[in-house]
């Protein structure tokens, strides 16, 4: 289907708000009626009625089965388009040039790349790309809008750092200025006495710029929360008192934050020396672009954190293992009533009454989860000033294990782990022995099975599984490098048109973070004339879906559990196999386009400890799709 050549839409913008500091801007609030456009872009639409194209049935945006997403406004002529590894440039520009798309910027750290389409077209377009074998996922430019809700603007104590025990931990450390971090927000004011000496050189990825300075004011009131220079006699204490802030603006205006500005910070802030990064906007917990900027980042040393947003409500976004989503408590350590609960929180740390800096150069006393993430982030600076070897996943570890359970005993849906309690935590990071990471990742080249006859555009599907981060998945045809993935669901895609006819050996080797690589794995593929065979230019190259509907993932288990899970394809499905790290439980015959499935894991029967339950579903065509959970037997 060809379309007319991309142009820039016209766009309105609705009055600016006043220039008052609004707190609470973990997010969820829902945008003005009339949102102001990313960086380069055209009109946003209004909440309540996503992608105003006519063409909306033509294909529906996957982030939008949670109501928090499919309330968002978005950047109406921008699709954020994540590459297949392989994927060749000549294919790729033709195959925008079929859809109507313009390349606007490439984030090759995360494959991805932002697409300049025609308002009216968005939807069709998204569905064109998401059906061609180029592209794993085609997603809207979410954009995150702060919650506007200030509290009392008079100065008070600040009591509620004795509920995480910050005095205990200073006694310990008050940090060091090896250990930065980046503030992803509205920008920071560079001239507030208690940030002036601690700000670094940042970025502003709205409009590619090294003006940092705050539109709104948020920005500056999470910097003082995660690091105010403290002990000077000046204003408030920071979490940390030594860590230097890396500022990086990623909204726009009017504070609203994109998917793509957010993904380019995070990737931005790792690359130049961040070691914590807190993002104080939501709901992020189902935005795949984001988080694979933040999977991106943990693998190169950092940890993101997250505000889970103010909703007040119930959220089912599932839990990510490449970032630490923050809930807020009020002063009976009980949930703070506006703190969006759910699947995905992690932690928790106080929210309300928060003191924090102004852009006026004043302070302030603020309510929500924006103030809770940058807290806890603060916290895993003191462990890492005491001990800068450790891991992310150790001290990720260390502030989940010594977090003092609140609520329903074990984690829960309101306060995650509990509530941070730096005091223990640094305590523990001092005695702390790592572990040596020794355990090589397992890969398994899932599709297509091995002597398969091919042709044109095959996908090669991998599963990996280790018991830490994978930092890259490396796809190697006859012996010599083809394409590296680094991001979950590891799949590529091989254009054997390019390719000899006969044999050919396809092999994958997978490497952790800590430098352990798997055995490299192979199959034998056979490539034949794209004109002969049955009909290649009719088969069905479209994967279908699959999500584990329940447990969440990171769930505790002790005896025999029920897994879940619903599959979907446009044309049939044939087989669903559930495996358990790896290793293949149970096999059933499915059919239809929608099938629920579901596997009865005998946890009782397995040692302590973390365990990969995985589903694979193929459909009649051989197309496959992987979903995964991850549960702590106990």
């Amino acid at each position: 289907m060809h379309r007319g050549k991309w142009t820039t839409a016209s766009f309105w913008c609705g009055p600016l708000v006043a220039a008052t500091l609004l707190a609470g801007c973990g997010g969820g609030g829902g945008p003005s009626a009339a949102a102001p456009a990313d960086a380069g872009s055209g009109a946003t639409t209004d909440p309540g009625t996503p992608g105003t194209s006519s063409n909306d049935d033509d294909f529906a945006f996957p982030e939008d089965a949670d109501p928090e997403v499919a309330a968002l406004s978005f950047v109406q002529d921008e699709l954020l388009a994540r590459i297949a590894p392989g994927a060749e440039p000549d294919d790729l520009a033709a195959a925008y040039a079929e859809a109507g798309a313009a390349v606007l910027k490439d984030l090759p750290e995360i494959q991805t790349t932002v697409l300049g389409v025609d308002p009216d077209e968005l939807a069709a377009v998204a569905g064109e790309l998401s059906a061609n074998p180029l592209f794993e996922a085609v997603q809207r430019n979410y954009l995150y809008e702060p919650e506007r809700t200030p509290d009392d603007p008079k100065f008070e104590s600040q009591d509620y750092l004795e509920l995480i025990g910050l005095s205990d931990a200073w006694e310990v450390t008050t940090g060091t200025a090896d250990v930065v971090i980046a503030v992803l927000d509205t920008g920071v004011a560079k001239d507030h006495p208690d940030l002036s000496s601690k700000l670094l050189g940042g970025w502003n990825t709205f409009d590619d710029s090294g003006d940092t300075s705050d539109v709104l004011g948020h920005g500056t009131a999470v910097a003082g929360v995660v690091a105010a220079a403290s002990d000077n006699g000046v204003g408030i204490a920071g979490t940390t008192w030594e860590s230097p802030i890396i500022p990086v603006r990623v909204s726009n205006a009017d504070g609203q934050a994109s998917s793509r500005a957010i993904a380019d910070g995070l990737i931005w802030a790792v690359n130049h020396g961040a070691k914590v990064l807190n993002v104080s906007f939501a709901p992020l917990a189902g935005d795949r672009t984001v988080l694979q900027a933040a999977q991106y980042a943990r693998n190169r040393g950092g940890l993101v954190f997250v505000s889970v947003g103010n909703s007040g409500r119930e959220s089912t976004a599932k839990s990510n293992k490449h970032a630490i989503f923050v809930g807020a408590t009020n002063a009976s350590n009980e949930r703070a009533s506006f703190s969006t609960y759910g699947p995905f929180v992690d932690l928790a740390t106080p929210g309300t009454g928060i003191q924090a800096t102004t852009r006026s150069g004043g302070y302030l006393s603020m309510n929500g989860t924006s103030f809770s993430s940058p807290m806890a982030a603060g916290v895993a600076a003191l462990v890492w000033s005491v001990r800068p070897e450790l891991r992310p996943v150790t001290v990720e570890e260390i502030l989940a294990e010594t977090a003092v359970d609140l609520g329903t005993p074990g984690r829960d849906d309101s306060f995650g782990a509990g509530l941070v309690d730096a005091a223990a935590a640094v305590e523990a990071a001092v005695e702390v022995v790592e572990r040596e990471d020794t355990v090589a990742p397992e890969v398994e080249i899932t599709k297509p099975e091995d002597g398969a006859s091919v042709s044109s555009f095959t996908k090669v599907l991998v599963s990996a599984t280790d018991n830490e981060d994978i930092a890259d998945l490396v796809l190697s045809i006859d012996g010599e490098p083809f394409a590296t993935d680094t991001a979950e669901p590891y799949r590529f895609v091989v254009n054997t048109r390019k390719l000899a006819k006969g044999s050919h050996t396809v092999t994958c080797l997978a490497t952790d973070v800590a430098g352990n690589a798997s055995t490299p794995t192979s199959i034998r593929i056979r490539v034949r004339d794209s004109a002969s065979g049955s009909g290649d230019s009719a088969a069905d190259n479209i994967d279908p879906a699959v999500l584990i509907d329940f447990p969440a993932d990171g769930s505790t288990v002790v005896g025999s559990v029920g897994i879940q899970a619903t599959a979907t394809d446009n044309a049939g499905l044939a087989r669903a196999e559930w495996l358990v790290n790896g290793a293949t439980k149970h096999t059933a015959t499915i059919s239809g386009t929608r099938v629920v499935v579901s596997f009865v894991w005998d946890a009782a029967s397995y040692a302590e400890g973390k365990y990969l339950i995985a589903v694979r579903v193929t459909d009649t065509a051989s197309n496959q799709a992987v979903a995964s959970v991850r549960l702590i037997r106990q």
